[in-house]
């Protein structure tokens, strides 16, 4: 019968480990975003390897009033895993290791700006000389490192939400190996926004970003 086909169908899908409670957000084009539209910051879609990607070139300035954005409501979904590609230039490369804590490239954010302060994942140059990937939160003193990254390099970012432990674990990788991976906490009530953005001037690509999300509030069990 029908029923029969189907439940054959949602068993099979169970059995690959895939939760049918989750839904997706295709972040990978420029329409999918709100767009704050400033003088400094341009957005455009580039091919880059083969790869289209969205490109956001902040030419002037520094803050975070800019950017792509999109949004979540908190008693309606809960972000499970993010994934993206990314890379950077920093287009004022001298400048911003003399003065390392104000700038700031290939921001995500994960939170109102205005009212929450920043958290989210951030590539920062450090006084080694290094540029490095980092995790912010606004309760934490001073940034959590993931690992140290590269210009004009393309790295692959995985942040998967664990709700019950309120911790997030965040792998980087390039093709072919794994760079890093670390657990962190973070704040619940702050993950209903997602930016992206430089804060400084610099250019970042983002490729292939999806959200993966679920209802708050678990559905009742099926009767089919």
């Amino acid at each position: 019968t029908l029923r029969a086909l189907r439940r054959k169908f949602l068993d099979e899908i169970r059995a690959t480990g895939r939760d049918l409670r989750l839904s997706r957000f295709d972040g990978s084009v420029l329409s999918a975003w709100y767009r704050f539209e400033r003088e400094d910051t341009e957005y455009r879609m580039v091919t880059v390897g083969g790869s289209s990607c969205i490109q956001i070139t902040t030419i002037e300035g520094q803050g975070h009033d800019r950017g792509l954005q999109m949004q979540f409501d908190l008693e309606i979904h809960r972000v499970h895993r993010i994934r993206y590609r990314f890379s950077f230039t920093d287009s004022r490369r001298a400048e911003s290791f003399d003065n390392v804590h104000n700038y700031g490239f290939a921001y995500l954010s994960l939170c109102n700006l205005d009212e929450d302060g920043v958290s989210g994942l951030m590539v920062s140059p450090g006084d080694d000389g290094n540029y490095e990937l980092a995790f912010l939160m606004p309760e934490y003193e001073g940034a959590r490192s993931v690992a140290n990254v590269e210009e004009d390099t393309w790295y692959t970012v995985t942040m998967n939400f664990d709700w019950a432990t309120h911790r997030v674990r965040i792998g980087l990788a390039i093709p072919g190996r794994n760079i890093g991976e670390e657990c962190f906490p973070f704040e619940p009530s702050l993950l209903h926004r997602i930016t992206i953005y430089n804060f400084s001037p610099s250019v970042s690509r983002y490729a292939g970003l999806e959200v993966l999300y679920r209802p708050a509030t678990p559905p009742p069990p099926s009767t089919v």
